[in-house]
């Protein structure tokens, strides 16, 4: 099933992972967080990876290692981290481009382009300290 808004699942797992790291009093590390999000250890870790690569995260290994924030969470935005790991926002939603299109304007009228930028402007204005969590054992 094709969906009109699409978050990658490592998009999503980028931005989960920091949230959960922001809101925990303690280092989380991999294995924790995959465990929390129920996903692949080896998929979260490549992403981890990304978000400490690109200075989101600080990483320490050994005993009591784990992430921590490397930016105030206040600071960051959800699209920030969406587009660290998909790029630009492409308000591309027709497999038929403009000046090969028959119809004289878009059978789908503006409303792809106005949902994108309703969802683009959501996230521009969520921080992840906003992103709040159950009441979470991190042990």
């Amino acid at each position: 099933m094709s969906r009109l808004v699409n978050i990658s699942e490592a998009a999503s797992l980028a931005i989960h992972s920091l949230a959960l790291i922001a809101s925990s009093k303690v280092r989380l590390n991999a294995k924790q967080i995959a465990g929390l999000l129920h996903v692949s250890h080896n998929h979260l870790a490549k992403i981890l990876q990304v978000l400490a690569r690109n200075e989101y995260l600080v990483s320490n290994r050994g005993p009591g290692g784990g992430f921590v924030m490397n930016k105030s969470a206040d600071q960051v935005s959800m699209l920030e981290i969406f587009q660290l790991i998909e790029g630009s926002v492409n308000c591309q939603f027709c497999g038929i481009t403009e000046d090969k299109c028959p119809f004289i304007s878009c059978i789908f009228g503006d409303k792809p382009v106005k949902l994108t930028n309703e969802f683009v402007e959501y996230l521009a204005n969520t921080k992840i300290s906003e992103l709040k969590t159950k009441d979470i054992n991190y042990a």
